[in-house]
């Protein structure tokens, strides 16, 4: 009996070495059953947020843009009068001798169109231009903080800089073209933002402006570059406006080549005039995405 106890004995500490190890198992068994319940979980549920939503442009941008479009729309280029066209006509049927002396007529008769018209209200634009730098001003720290480039705030804050000395000389050729300059730098800021309107419509139509800008100063070259510029934006705007009707499309088209061919012609009235008509429907396109959101 005391033998049978001892062996009893003797083998108790491995029976409970066997149950310790067996319930080691069970509880490693466990352990494992539920990290795999729990990432099965998991991964029933989005790994990570979506990327939030860009914000919409902030009301200063469009303020900004609608100020700096009607001070423009003051300085545009206008239709050349009757009699600006008779002596043109006059010039080209004289001689050589008169070349010299007409020359000097037409310029001194430029010079007095673009910087000291009778009809432009300077007072009143120079206080345009200062609410286009209060506007900028509340504008800018949203833009930056949205990450505009650095290099298109310093272009921008250079032709507003400008404006008013421009406006402050009565340089109509100056100040106009400071205030398309400066728009020209806007669709580079919607683009920072949840988009309405391509912004490619707003460059063409900045550099269907300054196409007229370049004729009116006499600067053809500078037209015909822009007119390539104008082209290669349009191309790759097409596929943009796939969800727009074909009619409007073809229209916008036509009135692109019709520019064009007009700048071949070195018609000034004939630029002026199909200028107009692709501004306005650039303008009517615009509107028409502006309102489908």
């Amino acid at each position: 009996m005391v033998w049978r106890g001892f062996t009893l004995l003797i083998l108790m500490p491995e029976v409970l070495v066997m149950k310790v190890n067996d319930l080691g198992k069970l509880l490693i068994i466990g352990v494992i059953f539920a990290s795999l319940i729990a990432a099965a979980g998991c991964s029933s549920k989005p790994q990570s947020k979506p990327a939030p939503k860009e914000p919409s442009p902030p009301g200063e941008l469009k303020q900004l843009q609608t100020s700096l479009d009607e001070l423009y729309n003051a300085l545009k280029p206008e239709s050349p009068g009757k009699e600006q066209g008779g002596q043109k006509k006059q010039q080209q049927s004289q001689g050589k001798g008169g070349e010299e002396q007409t020359a000097g007529k037409g310029k001194q008769a430029e010079e007095t169109k673009k910087k000291a018209p009778t009809e432009i209200d300077w007072n009143k634009l120079q206080a345009q231009a200062e609410k286009i730098h209060d506007q900028w001003n509340k504008l800018e720290p949203k833009v930056v903080q949205a990450g505009a480039r650095p290099e298109n705030i310093t272009g921008m804050e250079k032709e507003l800089d400008t404006l008013p000395t421009k406006i402050a000389a009565r340089d109509r050729s100056g100040a106009r073209l400071a205030a398309n300059s400066a728009a020209g730098y806007l669709p580079d800021f919607i683009e920072l933002y949840t988009k309405k309107v391509p912004p490619d419509l707003y460059r063409m139509r900045v550099i269907t402006r300054d196409v007229l800008l370049c004729v009116d100063d006499g600067d053809w070259a500078g037209a015909e570059q822009d007119m390539l510029k104008m082209k290669t934006i349009w191309s790759n705007l097409l596929v943009q406006l796939e969800d727009t009707s074909k009619t409007e499309t073809d229209k916008t088209h036509m009135a692109l080549l019709d520019l064009e061919d007009a700048l071949g012609k070195r018609d000034e009235v004939l630029v002026l005039i199909k200028g107009n008509i692709l501004e306005k429907n650039l303008d009517e396109m615009i509107k028409r995405h502006d309102m489908k959101m």
